[in-house]
């Protein structure tokens, strides 16, 4: 009776092993997108060696703070050999994972970042003053803070230092500008080249806490 019941156990056990599945998920924009751009993703499912085709996929997400519980986002079915994608745009961050609801399989989750998405202007005034302006476009209940960063350089560098920092302002709903009036060395003749750098704003939930803006911009 004991060696009856030992096996039974073991062959119970089986099935539960062999049918696990496994889903990955994985940015292809990893490195972060801006304001406006989709995310693109890749992932798979198998169960062991074999891919699984033809099965239902959820793309799972939770915004910035990061709270409460993942929510459908979008739906999509395997390829034959397993393979899945999802391009979607986000207003800002987020954290993404794939579901299979067939086989309860849940991946690992990623954070997806979106920035701010900048544009930068000049205009000269009088003698060798200039003015810069970068704009930033974001999410319409986001609030930047952190200063902008102006780079300037002589006409042909490869690089240049900081030159300049302005605070952005709000111009509108989702809309910053900021500004900063520099006067350029006589040396340059008027010939320059720049280039801009903007931090993540604290409580904005656009980028990556960490990024920080380079000591010398490379043009």
């Amino acid at each position: 009776m004991r060696l009856a019941i030992t096996c039974f156990l073991v062959l119970l056990a089986l099935p539960a092993s062999a049918s696990a599945a496994d889903i990955r998920i994985a940015l292809l924009t990893d490195d972060g997108v801006q304001f406006g751009t989709p995310h693109e993703l890749s992932g798979s499912l198998r169960e062991g060696p074999a891919p699984l085709g033809g099965q239902a996929i959820e793309l799972q997400g939770r915004a910035y703070p990061y709270k409460g519980e993942f929510k459908t986002l979008a739906t999509t079915t395997t390829r034959p050999d397993g393979t899945f994608a999802f391009k979607r745009r986000f207003d800002r961050n987020m954290d993404l994972r794939a579901y299979a609801p067939t086989q309860t399989a849940l991946s690992e989750a990623d954070r997806a970042y979106v920035y701010p998405r900048p544009r930068s202007t000049f205009k000269a005034l009088t003698r060798d003053r200039l003015r810069i302006t970068q704009f930033l476009r974001t999410a319409p209940n986001v609030a930047l803070t952190a200063r902008t960063t102006f780079y300037l350089g002589p006409k042909g560098a490869k690089s240049a230092k900081p030159f300049a920092r302005a605070k952005p302002r709000k111009i509108g709903k989702g809309r910053f500008k900021a500004t900063a009036t520099v006067t350029l060395p006589a040396a340059w003749k008027g010939a320059f080249r720049y280039g801009s750098c903007f931090r993540y704003s604290e409580g904005s939930g656009m980028g990556a806490p960490g990024a920080e803006c380079p000591k010398r911009y490379r043009f």
